[in-house]
């Protein structure tokens, strides 16, 4: 169906995002070339367009989390999360903090402390990581972020979300790559897919798929809606869980 960029963010606002069997809600936002490709040219910004970052900005000002792997942290070059006027004034009137709060995922800590995303004024992210082979010089580099331990040599990720929606709010946002995203899949822990597909194709030989409702079994996952402005293609999913 047909719509304008207003009508698109306040749709994406006004859903509903609740779950009964699990201390979060983790929502999986990606952009597709036309022909499935997750990148253009080596990156997935590329692909986008203005309705696309409108909707981009729209869902992490929805979130409480923003979970991010260390390799796509460093590929587009991360900083502090910018957030739309409207989702402010939202998270004003609910008492959330003025910006989600972005978190790390790496298990080397292997990330730049000098990177806009740890050197902006008066914004702490997190950074999500393991026991095992992290050193305390290390983590003294990151004096701007919460450091998050998990147990062992690699995170747990299904711990490690309920964890996250303990310290910063209940609805998690994944922003992939998508290795993290297939890891997700394989342990079950998406609600919702909020997928973006690109008018424009890609010839990536190196890019990776983005995950989809095909990363399921039929059935496991349902299309809530489908909406297209200026030949972009923004389509909700939903995964089935039994009562």
């Amino acid at each position: 169906m047909e719509t304008d960029i207003d009508s698109l963010l306040e749709t994406y606002i006004s859903d509903l995002r609740t779950n009964t069997s699990s201390p979060c809600w983790t929502m999986l936002n990606m952009i597709s070339s036309k022909n499935g490709l997750a990148t253009l040219d080596g990156k997935s910004g590329l692909l986008g367009g203005p309705t696309d970052k409108a909707l981009f900005r729209t869902l992490r000002g929805i979130a409480d989390v923003i979970l991010v792997a260390a390799g796509t942290i460093r590929t587009e070059n991360y900083s502090a999360p910018v957030i739309t006027d409207r989702t402010s004034q939202i998270r004003r009137s609910q008492s959330q903090l003025p910006l989600p709060t972005l978190v790390a995922l790496t298990n080397s800590l292997n990330l730049d402390p000098q990177s806009p995303l740890f050197t902006t004024p008066h914004y702490r992210p997190a950074i999500l990581t393991s026991t095992s082979g992290v050193k305390q010089q290390d983590k003294n580099h990151f004096q701007n972020a919460d450091i998050i331990e998990m147990p062992g040599s690699s995170v747990n990720l299904r711990d490690a979300l309920a964890i996250l929606a303990e310290a910063y709010g209940p609805v998690i946002l994944v922003e992939g790559g998508p290795s993290l995203n297939r890891q997700m899949v394989s342990l079950d822990l998406f609600d919702e897919f909020c997928i973006t597909i690109s008018p424009k194709y890609s010839s990536d030989q190196n890019s990776q798929l983005v995950t989809t409702a095909e990363s399921y079994e039929p059935g496991e996952v349902t299309l809530d809606r489908e909406l297209t402005v200026d030949d972009f293609i923004f389509q909700r999913l939903l995964r089935n869980r039994k009562p």
